[in-house]
C-alpha cells in the first residue's frame, strides 16, 4: 500500500467516526512503527454501539516496507469484538479477520486468516494516561500460525485528541510468507 493510499485510508477512516459521532462511539489512531528490519504505518478505527448483541466493529490497517529488500507486507484487519468495563479497567474480546498481503515488485501473494482477539486496558484516574495490551492470535489454521501483540502507553491532555507509544511483536507463519518483526511505535489518537 503506498503513502497515498494510506492517507485515503485515514482520512476516510476519521470522517466516517466523526459522521457517526453523535450517535456513536468512535477511537481513531495513526502512527509509525520502527524495527530492525523495516519500518511501517498504521491506522485503526474503532466504533462502539449501544446495541447488546452486535458486536463492536474494529478496522486495523498495517504497512509494513523491509529493508533492504523493499518488500511490502500488508495487513487489513476486521475485528468484531465484545467489552466490558468495570471503574477504569476494560477487557475485550472477539474475532479477527486478517487480509494479509505481500508484494516483493515481480510478484505478490495474498491469504485472509480468523484469529484471536483480546485486549485489556486499565485508565489511571486523573492523569490521562492509559495502559493498554492487545493479542490477536491463530494457530495452526490451514498451516497459518500467526502471532501479534502490542503494549502501549496512551496519553490524552485534551478531551478528544491524544499520544500514544508503544512495543508490537508480530510472528507469521503462512503458506508464502515466514516473517518475524517487532519495534516501537508512536501515533496521535482521536477520541470521538
Amino acid at each position: 500500500m503506498k503513502s497515498t493510499k494510506f492517507a485515503f485510508t485515514l482520512s476516510t477512516l476519521l470522517l466516517a467516526g466523526a459522521a457517526n459521532a453523535d450517535i456513536l462511539g468512535a477511537n481513531a489512531e495513526a502512527g509509525i512503527f520502527d524495527g530492525d528490519d523495516g519500518s511501517a504505518t498504521y491506522a485503526s478505527l474503532d466504533v462502539q454501539h449501544p446495541i447488546p448483541l452486535i458486536p463492536n466493529l474494529r478496522i486495523d490497517v498495517w504497512d509494513f516496507e523491509s529493508d533492504p529488500s523493499g518488500t511490502d507486507i500488508s495487513h487489513l484487519d476486521f475485528t468484531g469484538y465484545y467489552g466490558v468495563g468495570i471503574l477504569w479497567a476494560s477487557i475485550e474480546g472477539g474475532v479477527t479477520f486478517r487480509s494479509l498481503d505481500m508484494d516483493r515488485g515481480a510478484s505478490s501473494d495474498s491469504e485472509s486468516v480468523p484469529m484471536l482477539f483480546l485486549a485489556a486496558s486499565l485508565a489511571i484516574p486523573g492523569t490521562g494516561v492509559t495502559l493498554a495490551a492487545e493479542s490477536k492470535s491463530i494457530s495452526s489454521f490451514d498451516d497459518v500460525t500467526i502471532t501479534d501483540q502490542s503494549f502501549k502507553i496512551q496519553y490524552q491532555p485534551i478531551p478528544v485528541l491524544g499520544l500514544e507509544v508503544g512495543y508490537r511483536s508480530i510472528d507469521q507463519e503462512t503458506n508464502f510468507l515466514n516473517k518475524d518483526y517487532d519495534g516501537y511505535f508512536i501515533g496521535v489518537t482521536l477520541d470521538i
